[in-house]
């Protein structure tokens, strides 16, 4: 893995084993299609260029651009295996799509 994908993961990703959520602090100084990709990388200790393009899932500059829009808005998405949930709170939760948990 990448120097900079484990440095953020040990600094930014939480993994909560009981729920199986990874619970990202976000870099406020990067877009949040930055923030996604660099964290599902870290997850998946990997380069974050061995992901597929975000925007073949969302817009990157519309999800940017989301938050600056509304303060009571939530964006849920599916990317790279994994199920992705921003809140204008601030709050970044990846989980792995196929975990049943999702389903409770």
């Amino acid at each position: 893995m990448m120097a900079q994908t484990l440095q953020w993961k040990q600094s930014r990703v939480t993994h909560e084993e009981e729920t199986g959520v990874y619970r990202v602090d976000r870099d406020r100084s990067e877009p949040l299609s930055t923030n996604v990709v660099m964290s599902i990388a870290a997850i998946e200790d990997i380069r974050p260029t061995q992901l597929p393009p975000l925007a073949g899932t969302i817009d990157p500059d519309a999800l940017n651009t989301l938050f600056e829009q509304s303060d009571d808005a939530i964006i849920s998405f599916s990317y790279a295996g994994y199920r992705v949930t921003l809140d204008s709170l601030g709050s970044l939760e990846i989980m792995p799509a196929d975990d049943t948990r999702l389903a409770q």
